[in-house]
C-alpha cells in the first residue's frame, strides 16, 4: 500500500472550479460550432456562469437558451442540406 502525502494547509486545489470548467468548455463550443467568443456572449460574465450552475441549468440547456435567444447559427457544417439542420448543441457536441 502506496502512502501519499497530504497537502499542506492552504494549499490551492489542483481541481478546476466549475465556473473554470464551464467558462473552458463553453469557449470551445461557442469557438468551434459558432465562430464566437466567451465575450460575445452573456457568458463573459461569471455571474451568469454561477447562475446557471446554481440553480442547476444544464451546459448544454444554458448554451441551447442562448443560441434560440440570438438565433445563432452554426459555421461547423459545410453545404447545405435538403433537411433543416438544427443549430441546437447536443450532448455529443459537448463529448
Amino acid at each position: 500500500m502506496q502512502i501519499l502525502p497530504s497537502l499542506p494547509s492552504g494549499a490551492a486545489s489542483s481541481h478546476p472550479s466549475p465556473v473554470a470548467v464551464w467558462q473552458t468548455l463553453l469557449s470551445h463550443l461557442l469557438n468551434q460550432h459558432y465562430g464566437l467568443t466567451l465575450n460575445d456572449t452573456p457568458f463573459g460574465d461569471k455571474q451568469v456562469i454561477e447562475q446557471h450552475i446554481d440553480t442547476g441549468i444544464s451546459l448544454c440547456d444554458a448554451l441551447n437558451f442562448i443560441v434560440e435567444k440570438y438565433d445563432l447559427v452554426r459555421t461547423d457544417r459545410p453545404g447545405f442540406s435538403i433537411t433543416v439542420q438544427s443549430p441546437l448543441i447536443t450532448r455529443i457536441d459537448i463529448l
